[in-house]
């Protein structure tokens, strides 16, 4: 997938005998998917959100995502050593442009 990308390239669905079983096969099939290109991708962001004790009890409306943004509850963990390396990677990257 080029970074020019439609940002819905694809669709996951899941299924199961009541619904926290289908949020589990959800979080499993989100938590293997493997996107390779120039593209980001919400992934982890998205099993963090089925994670959520409001998502898992059911107790979500129409404005539970916008208030998760706006107060930033759900964070993406990164690994420390990851964010150094590319951070590193970037800087020689913009220092090569230069």
């Amino acid at each position: 997938i080029h970074e020019f990308a439609d940002s819905q390239f694809g669709h996951l669905f899941a299924r199961g005998e009541d619904r926290e079983e289908a949020r589990k096969t959800l979080v499993l099939a989100l938590s293997n998917l493997e996107v390779v290109g120039e593209i980001r991708t919400p992934i982890e962001y998205l099993v963090e959100l089925l994670r959520t004790e409001a998502f898992c009890r059911n107790s979500i409306d129409t404005s539970w995502l916008d208030g998760m943004i706006r107060e930033r509850t759900v964070k993406v963990k990164y690994e420390k050593l990851d964010v150094v390396f590319y951070a590193a990677v970037l800087r020689a990257v913009r220092r090569f442009e230069a």
